[in-house]
């Protein structure tokens, strides 16, 4: 608003300035090319009128990242982007990319003896494969993700990548980018310890979410065990999933709410596991990283920590934590006060919508803190303001801890004083940097132009009345 005044005011004192001047086209122009400068300079008059409860659990993995996959709340976090080594946890990226390249998951691929040779000697998982095997896609990803055989994954990188792996891994870059990944970068498509291999269970979080949207990733990645078929060269075989989470036989492992997704296993990654699990209408997504193997039940042989401290985490969020309204409407946030109205001098904000967020059991908006966030809530306000015009910002906090953000809105109209506002345009006009430079420069232009006026006077007048030269008789 101040803008159309600012260049109104500048225009009108030029007219009745140039206007009242006799003479001096020269000047004139100078001052107008002043003032054309001043309004494409006027701009600046314008007066622009994750949930998370590390306190609750204690956990001895060095990675833990636990959310909500109904709303993308961060229930607990702990390093979830420090960079680690992911293990077999890359073979989600891998399968990701074949599934997406691959229009016919039965074509059967021959096996290079080069894809054996590249994990020869490295004593990781394998699904027994031989040179000369032929076996289908379907088939190689069951490998790859149920029994996390590495040779599967060397294979159906050289098939995807063109009978390059290195070419395939340079896909699994571009794709872990493109899908928003800030911190990941593979240097295989297995997850064998390398240098430079390395992701963030907060990446692990995109990745594994793009992948539960392909129906036959879900669909692999919780099966217990399956029968890979005989082909040319071995019999028919019963693969069985290195998840034990989804496997009732591992007692102590087993938690019946969970499916899938993937684990992995290095000396540099320690003990991995990404799990979903649903009960009740919640369903969470937990990862594990960087988990010990101790003897934790105390039966003298070692656990695997992965999946105690998972099942662990799904056990405590379905026990404590549930959505829970903590912020409405009719809940006053805070008061502003309000100019360039007669009538009203504050008006109360509330927030916009109803607000639902994960939060421990027993509490609701009275256990919860809203906090207005001063940078986007400007205070005093100008009328004329309109009942849900948003002017604010507020978090909502439990034990400190921001879990969701809310627009706040005003509860009421309230009009605008037309002659309040003229005086307050006009104030500002006067109060304003600009205007005071403008009228310094203008008062200095005037006082050079009543100069230059005086001095042309005197040059004319001494035109008109020439000097008498005496003493004529004395010159020769």
């Amino acid at each position: 608003m101040l803008l159309p005044m600012c260049q109104k005011f500048a225009i009108l004192e030029y007219t009745r300035f140039t206007d009242s001047l006799q003479g001096g086209f020269a000047l004139k122009r100078a001052i107008s090319l002043f003032l054309t400068v001043l309004l494409l300079l006027s701009p600046l008059c314008m007066v622009h009128s994750a949930a998370s409860y590390n306190s609750e659990l204690d956990t001895s993995a060095n990675i833990v990242l636990l959310m909500s996959l109904d709303n993308g709340a961060v229930i607990f976090d702990k390093n979830a982007d420090q960079k680690a080594a992911p293990a077999s946890l890359t073979k989600i990226t891998t399968a990701i990319l074949v599934l997406e390249n691959c229009k016919n998951l039965d074509e059967v691929i021959t096996v290079k003896q080069s894809s054996i040779d590249a994990i020869s000697g490295t004593n990781s998982s394998t699904a027994g494969l031989m040179p000369g095997e032929q076996i289908s896609i379907r088939n190689l990803l069951y490998c790859l993700l149920v029994k996390s055989a590495n040779e599967a994954a060397v294979i159906l990188a050289d098939y995807v990548g063109g009978g390059s792996v290195s070419k395939f891994v340079d896909m699994m870059n571009e794709f872990v980018q493109k899908i928003g990944c800030k911190n990941t970068h593979y240097m295989n498509p297995h997850g064998l310890d390398a240098e430079g291999h390395y992701t963030t269970a907060n990446d692990l979080a995109i990745i594994t979410q793009y992948a539960l949207k392909l129906p036959l990733f879900s669909e692999i990645t919780n099966t217990v065990s399956y029968k890979l078929p005989a082909t040319n060269k071995n019999p028919e075989r019963n693969l069985l999933s290195t998840d034990w989470m989804i496997n009732p036989n591992f007692k102590t492992y087993y938690y019946k709410y969970a499916s899938g997704v993937k684990t992995g296993t290095t000396s540099n990654a320690g003990r991995c596991i990404i799990s979903t699990a649903s009960k009740d209408g919640y369903n969470y997504l937990a990862i594990v990283m960087g988990a010990p193997e101790e003897d934790v039940t105390g039966d003298g042989n070692p656990d695997n920590c992965a999946f105690l401290e998972c099942k662990k985490i799904f056990e405590w969020v379905f026990e404590n934590i549930r959505l829970t309204k903590v912020a409405d409407p009719t809940q006053i946030a805070t008061v502003l006060d309000v100019n360039l109205s007669w009538n009203v001098d504050h008006i109360r904000l509330v927030p916009e919508t109803e607000v639902t967020a994960l939060v421990p059991v027993g509490n609701d908006e009275t256990s919860v803190m809203l906090e207005v966030i001063d940078s986007e809530t400007p205070n005093p306000v100008n009328a004329p303001i309109k009942k849900g015009d948003v002017l604010g910002k507020a978090r909502i906090l439990y034990a400190g801890n921001e879990i969701a953000t809310v627009n706040l809105v005003a509860a009421e109209d309230v009009h605008m004083s037309v002659i309040l506002y003229i005086g307050y345009a006009i104030k500002s006009v006067f109060q304003s940097k600009i205007f005071c430079i403008v009228f310094a420069l203008v008062v200095l232009v005037l006082a050079i132009y009543i100069g230059l006026i005086i001095r042309h006077n005197r040059e004319k007048k001494r035109r008109k009345h020439p000097k008498t030269i005496r003493h004529f008789r004395n010159f020769k």
